[in-house]
């Protein structure tokens, strides 16, 4: 047996065809039950048959058992590489299943098939056969272009046995060497006659024949097959064989058997009359008129094409114009040749029927503007349309009417009479070349009166659907996925008319009548189509149009082929192509991980690499490619050079790169200039050693955290300091005393400890409801072990906590307390008179009742006072007795927390005073305060012990930041599920504020050549919560976090010896603990390290938690990018008065030129750089500026008040809509008559007007004195206006596409302007839907953004010079107002949602795309601005689409509130709705309270009366 190894291989998607071949087209079946072909909704995935049962087809999987010329070819196949050659239905994938089910190696079969339909079918079939072992299918839809590591290939193969995909899925996975050759046992080529010439296949086995050559592991090789050619050539075996290292086989000792499964049909001819010269029919003659008619300076990519002045578009407008070649052309040509087709196959009928109901079909969908050619510009549309509606194409009358006198094919009639010879219960395939012809001849013989109730008709074509492909406008079918070909499987329709995409692969199940109605193609189709024919006294029927000896010749052929098989005799023949052309060019290989790329796999590699650079709207992010010809005098036929422009986010030396030589095609050139290109991009870092774009690498792993995540228990400092307590060198002790609300001292207390005592801050005590005390700290002091006091403790704990069943034990505890003026004796004080033996008239005295409960004196009675609450168990006491006023001693043991009062809560149950006979009473002969005291003594501790926790971590994990003030680490380390005093949340905010400008800054500078993609993707990684919850976990920060709240419930007293016996028994617990908090615990020590020492102290911070990073301080990092752009002190004139507007003069003007260029502009520059990088800077500095105004107002803000404020002054809408009022002025002249009013603008204020005048001054010019015989000249004088030009017009770039958002974003602006003007500066409300309504493009605050990071760089990272450009933008005015007025910033749906939770109601928003009241074609501007339907992101409506808008309902509570229209975005038209539906509900909501209060009023008033 021969031993089992593969080789490796890899590529961008699960392509189905090579670049060389025709596409393999997806599966789309129609049914033709409606004779007027009406349109449905897209098209359904249907179920795929079990390919290798072949009698009666089933739903459920079966098993399969091989027959004996099966296992003639598996015992063939261990022997060597072989292609089995079997006919279709011969079940020829059985040979395989013993390899597949064998083979007991660890490694891995890969099955490899040329569509993804045909890799489900077989994943079908296999899953079903071998369930024991682990089998995937792996296409492009799983997302394999984005794994770009070993490990992700590891994790997805880990235990898999098969794997089955498209050729280019592993061709791809071997070249990046994610996939290693020793991981394969066996290779399966499945359809194997495909892989010649450039095939993904093809590609496969060159890297097997490398490893093969150098005495490496390679895998066998098994190749399936029905016909080993492809074309009605022999040589076309050689090469086969030559490819897959195999040799070709089919069974010779059980041929019998094999012949009899065949089952092979009775060949015969169907001779028609053919039509000759047939003339046009007069819709055809009209048609064409209109295709001769159309201007093509009117076709709306010619006039695109003239707007676009870069050299691409150039190039693209001579080609077009010289060829006539436009898509509306083009479309118009084929709708015309179609019809042609359909008149010589069908008859002028059918000719004329084709046009009708295609006409129709499209202007139908123009008119109703519906989804059925989506893909298409608007313009063409429109454009087409008009002119397709001066076409003269009447509708045909029913064919069904007049069969007799119709116009109908000779070739058409024989089909019928063949069809009608059939015997009852046929099963029948009709193959047809055309798709046109595969739609109307279903119609027309669903309509038949032979056929119509005879046969149950459907439909099967191949069709382009891959998203963002154009509809033909010829295509007339309806689509329903699978659903034909289930039925036809099942029996439900008995006639199947497909193209030739049913001859290859599907299942279908076996027919007894197979009809070409074309002559096949090539040798290939001819097997492929009989194979079909596969039941018993079948027939395969040709319909031919003459004598023809075509089939006697293919036959002859077929049974030469077979002889050669057998006598191993094989001849090798070469054709030289000029596609063919030999590479000389040396492929890319890198021997540390094995990833190769030759020359033909650049351009795909090229362009997924170019596709990751950027994800921003309009960007160019696709390689373009510019061919010189040269020709040579010596030869016949021109070279070609090729120049491939790249984007402009990389650097300018990386932009244009030249193919290695010349070459006879233009495909060749382009991919030499791709692989130039590649190499240079490879070689200046941007790729991973497994040729993959960094960008991929760097995110692994990025926010992929579970929500909660096992860490350490909270660290406790008790059981070092009780080991202190052994041996203390020193005791460190603290006065602390607690003062009343007037400062009044109301008892002192010395606290110790072994260790030196934290530095405390107040402690504020709440006692009571209305009662707020304060513990403040003395100094600390050292004093030896000898002079410490005994500890009171365990005594003061009894008289706080006995009545608790709190067992004090009179030993050590690990935190001291001694009364610096009294002894309190353990065990004592209490209960130690009674009430007639002590002497009292105040509080100042415990009473503790008959349970030991401790209790305030309020008063002493003669007798009960009837009033008063007695408990229940006193109720027989005797009243004439003294009685006792009693006041309860607090329940509760936490006293840091102030009391929640809750409105809605009940009253308490039982009263604060209560009455107690006297004699059941004692008195504490301790003093009140000392209770007091030792009831706090828990709330202390915690207090203690959060200070040390904080003062371990600043001596340990923090050592390097050297924090001076540790209450900043307590509030940092302190999440609000602690409720600690303070927690982290406005830390948090700041840090990560400081975070992402230290980190934007840092990697900025660190990689001057990566583009803003690249760059971001690095911070993501680093700020990422993933990323940091890890380094808490990595650094044992996790251990010093508080996230429990203290109650002091449960709490023990702690003891020394308890604490020594724990310390030895001392267990690695863990907790459950929330990544994100972690996270935010990092954030929040980077601000508390920024307040305590500034951005120095910041950065050690980082250092800490993100240590592989090179950190740059903000000076240093500024200075590296001012260096890595060239100097120049010479502005381009149209950006002087941006400089002018900015008010900052740039040191280096190449700054502002870059923030100012758009990525669209490299098409016509490949010198400087592109915004993106600035860009990127610039929104960290704007963050910066925003939050340090934040931060420094005189309220302290909430962390959720600054995270709405911050969202609310940074936002894309609110930049944009700045960047159009900030104008820059300029001054204009005009010289008019005198005396003659100039033309003056509606806006005239300057503080509103975006584009207008703004003040006009008027100079008279002399004039010459005339002769008196002359008429005197009129005056003249110098009108002097001030333009302005708004802020974003400043951005350069050429892209069409662009400009005409921006013209809409101008016409919406002009026309809501001042109401948005008029909220900014005086309504209580932010404009949040007003902004969203203008729809303004990213690209208007980018340009704000990058001209900020410019000033950033360029002024030397000087915040204030950037605040000062922010303020003139009118950024920070509005935020100060929004401070100052306290405006409502919350976004209408956070105020709906709050509002309706109010009320436990649910909110939920529908949001539908639907047509225009009124459709008007779009307005194109004389620039030639496209309408093409683009989308910002897939939650918009396509653009320029005027047809169409989105709807917002609104439901609250199953009830529809309200439904708004007129949307472009579904962030703005929610938002629209939102805002609506917020008011009516509060409207609403408002009257209800009104309303029942009046009832309320009226129901006392009645009780009054």
């Amino acid at each position: 047996m021969r031993k089992p190894w593969p080789p490796p291989l890899l590529a961008d998607s699960d392509s189905e065809s090579s670049g060389d071949e025709e596409d393999l087209e997806p599966i789309i079946v129609e049914s033709h039950e409606d004779p007027h072909l009406s349109s449905t909704g897209p098209p359904e995935t249907g179920q795929v048959e079990d390919l290798f049962v072949e009698e009666e087809p089933s739903q459920d999987p079966v098993v399969i058992h091989a027959r004996e010329y099966q296992l003639e070819m598996f015992e063939e196949s261990l022997r060597r590489n072989i292609i089995v050659a079997m006919e279709t239905g011969t079940g020829k994938t059985q040979v395989i299943q013993a390899e597949l089910g064998k083979s007991i190696s660890n490694k891995i079969v890969w099955f490899l098939a040329p569509t993804v339909a045909l890799c489900e079918q077989q994943f079908k079939v296999l899953t079903s056969q071998i369930p024991a072992v682990q089998i995937k299918f792996l296409s492009g839809a799983d997302g394999v272009d984005t794994w770009s590591n070993v490990r992700t290939w590891d994790d997805y193969l880990k235990n898999v046995r098969i794997v089955i995909s498209t050729y280019q899925v592993l061709l791809d996975a071997i070249c990046h060497a994610f996939v290693s050759i020793d991981r394969l046992s066996l290779i399966v080529f499945d359809e194997a006659h495909n892989c010649v010439g450039k095939h993904p296949g093809k590609k496969i086995m060159d890297r097997y024949r490398e490893y093969k050559a150098a005495s490496l592991p390679v895998p066998s090789i098994l190749g399936l097959t029905a016909s080993p050619i492809m074309r009605s050539e022999l040589d076309g075996l050689e090469r086969i064989e030559k490819t897959l290292d195999a040799i070709c086989r089919s069974p010779t000792i059980h041929r019998e058997e094999l012949l009899s499964a065949v089952k092979r049909p009775d060949m015969c001819l169907a001779f028609y009359l053919p039509p000759g010269d047939v003339p046009w029919t007069s819709t055809m003659a009209s048609l064409a008129r209109v295709y001769h008619s159309l201007d093509i300076y009117q076709d709306p990519y010619i006039v695109r094409r003239r707007a676009d002045k870069s050299e691409r578009g150039r190039a693209e407008l001579l080609r077009a114009l010289e060829k006539r070649d436009t898509y509306t052309s083009r479309q118009m040509q084929s709708l015309l040749r179609k019809s042609m087709v359909i008149q010589q196959e069908l008859g002028s009928w059918a000719a004329d029927y084709f046009l009708s109901v295609t006409v129709t079909q499209f202007l139908e969908s123009v008119k109703g503007n519906n989804t059925w050619f989506q893909e298409w510009g608007i313009e063409e549309k429109h454009y087409l349309a008009k002119a397709l509606g001066t076409a003269e194409i009447p509708t045909p009358p029913p064919f069904e009417d007049d069969i007799a006198h119709t116009d109908i094919s000779d070739k058409f009639k024989t089909l019928v009479q063949e069809l009608s010879a059939c015997t009852e219960g046929a099963m029948s395939i009709i193959f047809v070349r055309e798709i046109a012809t595969v739609a109307v001849l279903s119609h027309m013989l669903s309509v038949h009166p032979l056929m119509k109730d005879r046969f149950r008709i459907g439909t099967m074509i191949g069709a382009n659907n891959r998203i963002g492909q154009k509809r033909d406008l010829g295509y007339i079918g309806k689509t329903s996925g699978y659903q034909d070909l289930d039925e036809f499987r099942k029996g439900r329709l008995n006639l199947l008319i497909a193209t030739s995409v049913l001859e290859e692969g599907i299942d279908v199940p076996a027919c007894n009548m197979v009809i070409c109605f074309d002559k096949p193609d090539n040798l290939k189709a001819f097997i492929q189509r009989r194979g079909r024919a596969r039941m018993r006294e079948s027939k395969l029927l040709l319909l031919v149009g003459g004598p023809t000896c075509q089939l006697n010749e293919w036959t002859k052929l077929e049974e030469e082929m077979k002889n050669r098989y057998e006598e191993d005799m094989r001849q090798i023949q070469e054709l030289a192509e000029l596609e063919s052309e030999k590479s000389e060019v040396k492929p890319l290989y890198i021997p540390t991980t094995g990833a190769k790329l030759d020359f033909d796999q650049a351009k795909s590699h090229l362009e997924h690499f170019c596709r990751s650079l950027s994800t921003r709207q309009h960007s160019q992010s696709q390689p373009y490619y510019i061919f010189e010809k040269r020709h040579l005098p010596w030869e016949d036929r021109a070279e070609i050079k090729a120049t491939v422009l790249l984007p402009m986010s990389l650097p300018p030396e990386l932009r244009r790169v030249e193919s290695s030589g010349f070459w006879y095609s233009e495909k060749n050139a382009s991919k030499d200039a791709a692989f130039q290109a590649f190499v240079a991009i490879y070689e200046a870092g941007l790729l991973n050693d497994n040729f993959m774009p960094l960008k991929d690498e760097i995110l692994v792993g990025v926010e992929t955290r579970a929500a909660l995540t096992e860490a350490h228990q909270q660290w406790s400092p008790w059981t070092r300091i009780a080991r202190a307590w052994d041996h203390p060198a020193e005791i460190y002790q603290r006065r602390l005393r607690l003062l009343d609300q007037e400062g009044d001292i109301i008892c002192e207390f010395k606290a110790s400890l072994p260790i030196k005592f934290p530095e405390l801050s107040v402690i504020k005590i709440y006692w009571d409801k209305t009662t707020s005390w304060i513990i403040e700290a003395g100094e600390m002091e050292a004093v030896s072990m000898h002079d410490l006091s005994a500890d009171q403790s365990p005594a003061l704990i009894d008289l706080a906590y006995r009545h608790r069943r709190l067992i004090a034990k009179d030993t050590q505890q690990v935190l001291h307390f001694q009364s610096p003026t009294e002894e309190i004796p353990f065990q004592v004080l209490f209960g130690q008179k009674t009430i007639e033996e002590a002497s009292f008239n105040n509080d100042t005295v415990i009473i503790r009742n008959s349970h030991g409960h401790p209790c305030f004196f309020e008063a002493l009675l003669p007798y009960l006072d009837l009033a008063l609450h007695v408990p229940s168990s006193l109720v027989d006491e005797p009243a004439d007795q003294p009685w006792l006023v009693l006041k309860k001693w607090p329940r509760r043991r936490d006293f840091l927390h102030p009391f929640k009062e809750d409105p809605s809560s009940p009253p308490p149950k039982k009263p604060g005073q209560t009455a107690w006979p006297a004699y059941l009473c004692r008195v504490d002969s301790i003093d009140v305060p000392s209770v007091y005291f030792g009831t706090l003594i828990p709330s202390i501790t915690h207090v203690v012990e959060v200070n040390l926790v904080a003062i371990e971590l600043c001596e340990t994990i923090l050592k390097d930041v050297g924090f001076s003030d540790i209450s900043l680490v307590i509030t940092a380390i302190s999440s609000p599920a602690a409720n600690e005093a303070s927690n982290y949340q406005r830390l948090e905010f700041l840090g990560d504020s400081i975070l992402k400008m230290l980190t934007t800054a840092t990697v900025t500078a660190n990689h001057p050549l990566y583009p803003e993609g690249y760059l971001d993707a690095i911070k993501v990684n680093i700020v990422s919560n993933s990323r940091l919850y890890r380094s808490a976990i990595d650094t044992g920060l996790d251990k010093f976090i508080f996230t429990k709240k203290f109650t002091a419930a449960k709490w023990q007293p702690l003891y020394v010896e308890d604490l020594r016996e724990a310390a030895g028994a001392e267990t690695d617990e863990k907790r459950t603990m929330s990544t994100k908090t972690l996270a935010d615990v990092i954030e929040a020590l980077i601000g508390a390290a920024y307040l305590d020492g500034g951005m120095s102290k910041a950065m050690a911070c980082l250092k800490i938690f993100i240590p592989e990073v090179k950190w740059l301080s903000l000076e240093s990092a500024c200075d590296a990018l001012f260096k890595q752009t060239a100097i120049s002190t010479e502005l381009i004139a149209p950006l002087v008065p941006l400089e002018e507007l900015l008010g900052y003069s740039f040191r280096n003007k190449n700054l502002l030129v870059e923030a100012a260029t758009h990525s669209s502009f490299g098409l016509i520059s490949s010198a400087g750089s592109c915004m993106e990088r600035l860009e990127f800077l610039g929104d960290a500095v704007l963050d910066s500026i925003v939050v340090s105004l934040l931060w420094s107002h005189e309220r302290e803000l909430s962390q959720q008040e600054m995270h709405l404020l911050r969202t609310a002054s940074v936002n894309a809408d609110l930049l944009g809509f700045l960047g159009m009022e900030w104008s820059a002025e300029q001054e204009a002249t005009n010289i008019v008559k005198k005396n003659k009013s100039a033309p003056t603008s509606p806006l005239t204020s300057p503080t509103l007007s975006s584009s207008s005048s703004s003040s006009t001054t008027t100079t008279p010019l002399p004039n010459p004195p005339s002769p008196s015989t002359t008429r005197p000249k009129p005056k003249v004088e110098t009108q002097t206006t001030t333009a302005r030009i708004p802020f974003f017009k400043f951005l350069r770039h050429v892209s069409a596409e662009m400009h005409a958002a921006s013209s809409l974003a101008t016409s919406r602006h002009a026309a809501s302007r001042l109401p948005i003007l008029a909220a900014i500066v005086n309504a209580q409300t932010y404009p949040w839907a007003a902004l969203a309504a203008l729809h303004i493009p990213k690209f208007f605050s980018d340009l704000f953004e990058a001209v900020l990071g410019a000033v950033w760089v360029d002024c030397g990272g000087c915040l204030d010079t950037c605040a000062h450009v922010a303020h003139r933008a009118g950024i920070l005015p509005y935020l100060r107002r929004l401070l100052a007025d306290a405006v409502d910033v919350l976004h209408p749906k956070n105020k709906l949602g709050e509002l309706a939770a109010k009320r436990q109601l649910t909110v939920e928003y529908k949001v539908q795309a639907r047509d225009s009241p009124a459709i008007h074609p779009p307005h194109v501007p004389a620039d030639g601005s496209p309408g093409n339907e683009t989308r910002d992101s897939d939650s918009e409506l396509p653009r320029g689409d005027s047809g169409r808008e989105l709807f917002c309902a609104i439901i609250i509570a199953d009830e529809p509130i309200v439904e708004v229209g007129g949307g472009v975005s579904y962030e703005e038209i929610q938002t629209k709705a939102a805002d609506a539906a917020y008011k009516i509900l509060k409207e609403r909501f408002e009257k209800e309270e009104v309303d029942a209060g009046k009832e309320v009023g009226e129901g006392i008033k009645e009780m009054a009366m």
